[in-house]
């Protein structure tokens, strides 16, 4: 008995049919049946139980079985819509980018100091700050939502949420959202470690988001839950919903390979995080999390992987605070 049905749980079985048959007549004389012409390429059966063939081994099918990280997504919109979502989307993240920079002649000045002139606690301003990204959430997946919905029912694997078989070896979310998570935490770790050399001295860019919300970690309990709420939760499901979700998969329709997909969806990402000082760890990160839903084709993964981290680094800089340490060092 064959041990490799056991060893291998896609199995390969020539037709019966595949070659001429030699079959007797009545009156005794061979007779050969051909039953498919010579030059068609040799076909398999395809089977994943043990019962014997299943569906159809064409190349497509196989490359779907073993290679899917790298098979496209069959997006029912054109590029017309992904232009529609995706330019006032665009224009909005640089504008906003250029008015929180100082851009217009230093009108509009960062959180940190507009908001404290106007409010009267860190529990106010990260209540505020959550609210605010509540509301841009909201507006940004309703505009998706109503340009996407006249193509619905949309594919399997698009704008899925499966949560079911989290540890499957294959696609499972929670595991590969937590080997993405050790990957990105020693590839930002390198890339940190090599650039902070050539970074000492610089002065630090007020502007950028993270530099923005030190003034509320560890201020109070109630700040800390805001925090987590504004870039644990709604943070990672509009972005991934957007960039992972639509932009990624919109690209692949669009005749782009997938890793130029996952590339060009990263690009943007970084580009609407609004820090310069940053935008090697984020253009990593941005890949990691397109590459973690190329293979896995749940939107659970990105946006699991992408909130831990974000809750990751408010939790840990909370308890450096609390110890003592000068977290600013921490985030530059």
């Amino acid at each position: 008995m064959s041990l490799l049905p056991w060893l291998y749980p896609l199995r390969f079985t020539l037709l019966q049919h595949s070659h001429p048959t030699t079959k007797l007549s009545s009156l005794g004389s061979k007779k050969f049946t051909t039953y498919r012409s010579m030059r068609e390429a040799p076909k398999f059966w395809c089977s994943s139980s043990r019962e014997g063939p299943g569906e159809f081994c064409s190349k497509e099918n196989l490359e779907g079985k073993e290679f899917k990280i790298c098979r496209p997504w069959h997006v029912p919109w054109d590029w017309k819509v992904t232009a529609c979502v995706m330019m006032p989307y665009l224009i909005s993240t640089i504008f906003t980018g250029f008015m929180e920079s100082g851009g217009s002649g230093g009108l509009l000045k960062p959180y940190s100091e507009t908001m404290l002139s106007q409010m009267h606690s860190t529990d106010e301003i990260a209540m505020q700050l959550f609210m605010d990204q509540l509301l841009k959430s909201v507006a940004k997946l309703s505009v998706l939502y109503m340009f996407v919905r006249p193509h619905q029912p949309f594919p399997d694997d698009i704008f899925s949420f499966r949560w079911g078989r989290p540890f499957n070896l294959q696609n499972g979310w929670i595991l590969w959202a937590s080997g993405g998570l050790v990957i990105a935490s020693f590839a930002v770790f390198l890339v940190k470690a090599l650039i902070s050399a050539s970074s000492a001295g610089q002065t630090p860019n007020q502007a950028e988001f993270l530099v923005q919300l030190l003034p509320f970690i560890d201020s109070s309990n109630l700040s800390t839950f805001w925090l987590l709420g504004t870039l644990g939760i709604l943070a990672p499901v509009c972005e991934e919903t957007v960039y992972r979700g639509f932009l990624m998969t919109s690209l692949t329709k669009c005749r782009f390979p997938l890793p130029v997909s996952v590339a060009l969806s990263s690009a943007l990402f970084t580009i609407a995080h609004h820090s310069p000082g940053k935008s090697i760890e984020i253009f990593i990160f941005g890949l990691l999390l397109g590459l973690v839903y190329a293979q896995t084709r749940n939107l659970l993964a990105p946006i699991t992987m992408h909130a831990c981290w974000n809750a990751g680094v408010i939790i840990i800089l909370t308890y450096l605070h609390s110890q003592g340490h000068e977290i600013q060092k921490y985030v530059l």
